[in-house]
């Protein structure tokens, strides 16, 4: 018998190898989760039950050993991951020793960041002995923030529970930045607006934490982004004008983006910031803030204390400062001038409407007696053009109005050199971060941002993004161009 060339064998082997190699690759881990292709999922799972509706699916799966952020309504998991880099980060674990879970493999593993951009779902599979069940995953790019009430809920917009926030850009990136918290939790229904203080987990003592890398604070607040912001950027920019003009430290205001779940429901993109209080405006006992909170038909203003309940114990330093605007005082020696004329700036290059007439913040601190008096804005939805006009809300004529300031205007009346003051200030800002160029690259970082965490495409009322930004970038251009020719009009 003729013998087989040894070549032949190395190549049998070889061809031996390589099958078990391929077959091995549908065998292979994703961060905790074995990756099986679909079919050999259907074949392990064939007699099995399926549960098409899993209501307790965010009970199944941790991610470094915390709860996931999870949609019930959409059956949908969301991990926030850094959209530089190729390797994913963090690891999932079964919350139960009963289940083992699965990964379907999929090709898009292979791209992280275009997996992110795309806004891709995955499938990850929960195979316990006598049944199993499908949900969906799908990496973003930004923070998450998840609020989960205790039992019964949210009573009256109140309620008590726990956080878990994902940043994606910590140098620990899965570590859920509150660890061993409870929260007390409000919700105004009419605004969408989400107030939490952070607490130990027995309630008994509050706690300081940095979240998203915006100083330790006790309160924070959650902001919907404004429906009819349809560049979802308007409100980021304005802020940036504000802390641009503001001299004062502890009147700048830190925000950043989110997307939020609470009790299982997603609610979209938000905006985090610390809530502004005592501590955040560092206020001594004998200081005081307000707040602006409405203006009445007969043109009266009503105002709110904070940080404290009853604002008729609180009314003295108020009074004196509304007593200021009235034609028998006008002694405006304790009013910081140099913050009037940064705040009406801002009003003037924000187009911050809302915040020349309310949602501002008035704060009274004292000094050897007396009080010195600032200003700051509150949340202005109506920012960049962004405000309701005769022809709509996206209102050209923001270009080319001048925003009322009426204790502006009052101090310019008796105060001959606040106006070139005001010019100064403005020319000084326009060379330096108040550029049109600065201004448009805050958009910019803005929109790359939420196009690259995939937000933009799983967000189906946002299939006119592109125009929405173009409309602001031309709204920064014409107004900075207007405002330039006004300033330099004033002598």
């Amino acid at each position: 018998m003729k013998k087989k060339p040894v070549w032949m064998f190395f190549l049998v082997i070889s061809l031996f190898c390589l099958v078990v190699a391929i077959d091995r690759i549908d065998d292979m881990e994703f961060h905790g989760m074995r990756v099986l292709p679909e079919e050999k999922l259907a074949k392990l799972t064939e007699s099995l039950g399926r549960v098409d509706s899993p209501q307790n699916a965010e009970e199944l799966i941790l991610l470094d050993g915390h709860g996931i952020p999870y949609d019930r309504d959409n059956n949908l998991f969301y991990v926030s991951q850094s959209t530089e880099g190729k390797e994913y980060a963090g690891t999932f674990t079964a919350a139960g020793s009963g289940c083992v879970l699965y990964l379907q493999k999929d090709d898009a593993l292979k791209d992280k960041q275009d997996a992110i951009a795309r806004g891709h779902r995955f499938k990850v599979w929960f195979v316990t002995e006598n049944a199993y069940a499908v949900s969906e995953l799908v990496f973003t790019g930004l923070p998450m923030v998840c609020i989960r009430s205790e039992a019964g809920g949210l009573t009256d917009g109140y309620g008590r529970g726990s956080i878990v926030v994902q940043n994606p850009d910590d140098t620990d990136i899965i570590t859920m930045s509150v660890k061993e918290s409870a929260i007390e939790t409000k919700v105004n229904h009419n605004s969408g607006t989400i107030s939490f203080k952070l607490f130990k987990n027995q309630y008994d003592q509050e706690r300081d934490l940095s979240l998203l890398g915006m100083g330790k604070r006790t309160s924070w607040k959650l902001y919907p982004v404004y429906e009819k912001d349809d560049a979802a950027s308007r409100e980021m920019v304005a802020n940036y004008v504000w802390n641009c003009v503001c001299s004062e430290d502890t009147l700048q205001k830190g925000m950043e983006y989110a997307e939020v779940i609470v009790d299982g429901e997603y609610k979209g993109l938000y905006y985090l910031a610390p809530k502004v209080g005592k501590g955040y405006l560092d206020l001594g006992e004998k200081d005081r803030a307000y707040e602006c909170e409405e203006v009445l038909e007969d043109g009266t203003k009503r105002y709110g204390v904070i940080g404290d309940q009853d604002i008729q114990e609180n009314r003295e330093e108020l009074l004196w400062y509304e007593s200021l605007w009235q034609a028998e005082n006008e002694d405006f020696a304790r009013l910081n001038i140099e913050n009037y004329i940064n705040y009406n700036i801002y009003l003037q290059a924000a187009c911050a409407v809302q915040n020349s007439m309310e949602e501002y913040y008035v704060i009274a601190r004292e000094q050897d007696g007396e009080y010195g008096f600032y200003k700051m804005p509150g949340r202005s939805k109506f920012v960049f053009g962004l405000y309701p006009s005769r022809i709509g809300w996206q209102s050209v004529f923001a270009t080319e109005n001048i925003m009322e300031d009426a204790e502006y205007d009052c101090l310019s009346g008796q105060m001959d050199d606040i106006a070139p003051r005001t010019a100064a200030r403005w020319k000084e800002l326009r060379q330096n971060a108040l550029s049109t160029q600065s201004l448009l690259s805050v958009a910019y970082l803005c929109e790359q941002r939420l196009a690259d965490s995939g937000y933009i495409v799983r967000e189906e009322e946002h299939s006119a993004y592109g125009t929405a930004c173009d409309n602001l970038h031309e709204m920064i251009r014409e107004r900075m161009a207007h405002l330039d020719q006004y300033y330099e009009s004033i002598k």
